[in-house]
């Protein structure tokens, strides 16, 4: 079973898919103000922009950026969901190839400025898009305040750099590959059930997104959201989030089919193997907490 299941893994992308969006009059949107611009850092985001801002929006609204096209949200949080206001405040990651590329093979410098929009969207529900509704787009666009942005030294280099990397990306996700293979001796199938509610309520997310230290520990999700669920041979892999939040994400092997679908709530209980990583919709990679399962129950459907 593993092993069938770990070469999906290798395969598994999250591909955010276009949408039409709310188009519910009750849509609101805000200036989202840029106070600083950075470069991000960790697995996904390392040569991202990393923007820290604030609005007058109000918590939960989704933070958009756009640069020619004002109808696609290139903005992401630090774990490629929806960017969100939190206390008047919101930091947002772009991918600068998003911006800067036009098509041709460009020496990227530092001295280039490249213009991008931003706003935030309040009332629109739709998790996981890119593209925005013509109703939403209207109003960002009426709401949005433009900035120049430009290329640190070092994110010049690394986009440079890709011109002649054409190799690399097949070393990449053959090395993703043989790693995933590689955990199918690293955990047991064996669910405990009190190690797996003391696991739940002592320890955070973040205990089991820094380390494999986890490895064979049972563990009770008794809520998550299903961002994205895909089977193949009779097997089947979930991504999930806990906590209300999309940065808290696991990765979820079930030897078998479920009912679960996105949007869907589950409550799982499973064991955890090595921390496992998939291709997000930017080309990199992001590295989560992950579970075989031996119980998947669907406990309701996100109505929003």
């Amino acid at each position: 079973m593993k092993k069938g299941f770990l070469l999906f893994v290798g395969g598994l992308s999250l591909f955010v898919l276009a949408s039409c969006g709310n188009n519910s009059k009750s849509l609101k949107a805000k200036t989202a103000n840029i106070t600083k611009s950075s470069v991000g850092s960790g697995i996904v985001n390392q040569h991202d922009w990393k923007l820290s801002g604030t609005t007058d929006a109000p918590d939960g609204s989704k933070v958009i950026v756009y640069s020619n096209d004002s109808n696609t949200n290139i903005a992401t949080s630090q774990n490629e969901n929806w960017a969100k206001v939190k206390n008047g405040k919101f930091t947002a990651y772009v991918d600068p190839i998003t911006v800067i590329s036009d098509g041709s093979n460009n020496n990227y410098t530092t001295s280039k400025k490249y213009t991008i929009h931003t706003a935030a969207l309040s009332n629109y529900s739709k998790k996981k898009t890119v593209s925005l509704s013509k109703r939403a787009s209207k109003l960002v666009k009426k709401s949005a305040k433009t900035y120049t942005i430009t290329l640190s030294s070092a994110q010049a280099a690394y986009y440079n750099s890709l011109n002649d990397d054409s190799d690399s990306s097949k070393k990449s996700s053959d090395s993703t590959s043989s790693n995933s293979s590689d955990s199918s001796s690293d955990t047991s199938d064996s669910y405990n059930a009190t190690e797996g509610e003391n696991n739940a309520e002592k320890y955070t997310y973040g205990d089991f997104a820094k380390s494999d230290d986890w490895i064979g520990k049972s563990y009770h999700i008794s809520k998550a959201e299903v961002l994205q669920a895909d089977e193949k041979d009779g097997q089947t892999v979930l991504l999930v989030y806990t906590d209300d939040d999309p940065d808290h994400t696991f990765m979820v092997a079930y030897d078998g089919k479920t009912p679960a679908v996105e949007d869907d709530y589950v409550d799982i209980q499973g064991v955890f193997s090595k921390r496992q990583s998939y291709d997000t919709k930017i080309g990199g990679s992001n590295t989560v907490p992950s579970l075989v399962a031996s119980k998947i129950t669907v406990t309701g459907k996100d109505s929003d």
